[in-house]
C-alpha cells in the first residue's frame, strides 16, 4: 500500500511541475495602439496589417490587429471614388 501512495504522489508531482512549467512562457505584449493612432501612422498600420496577415492563428484577434484593421477601413472610408489608387476609371452614376 505505501508503494501505491508514493507513486501517486511522485505522479502528481510531475504533474504539477510540469503544470507550472508552462505558466512563465508567455511572451510580454507590447503596448496596444488605438484606432485613432493607427489612422496617423500610415507606416505602422501597414506593418502592424502585415504582421497580423502572416500569423493569423496567432495575432488576427489580438487588441492591436483589430485597431489597425479597424484604422484601415477608416481611412479607405474616407476616399472618393475614382482614386487611381482604387482603379476607378469613372465615377459611379446614382439615379434616383
Amino acid at each position: 500500500m505505501r508503494e501505491k501512495t508514493t507513486i501517486v504522489s511522485v505522479g502528481m508531482s510531475g504533474l504539477v511541475i510540469v503544470m507550472l512549467a508552462g505558466c512563465g512562457t508567455r511572451t510580454t505584449q507590447e503596448d496596444v495602439r488605438s484606432v485613432d493612432w493607427y489612422e496617423a501612422h500610415a507606416t505602422e498600420r501597414t506593418a502592424k496589417l502585415n504582421d497580423c496577415m502572416t500569423n493569423p492563428h496567432t495575432l488576427d484577434a489580438t487588441p492591436d490587429c483589430v485597431n489597425a484593421s479597424r484604422a484601415e477601413n477608416n481611412v479607405k472610408a474616407t476616399t472618393k471614388w475614382a482614386t487611381p489608387d482604387e482603379g476607378v476609371r469613372t465615377e459611379p452614376t446614382i439615379s434616383n
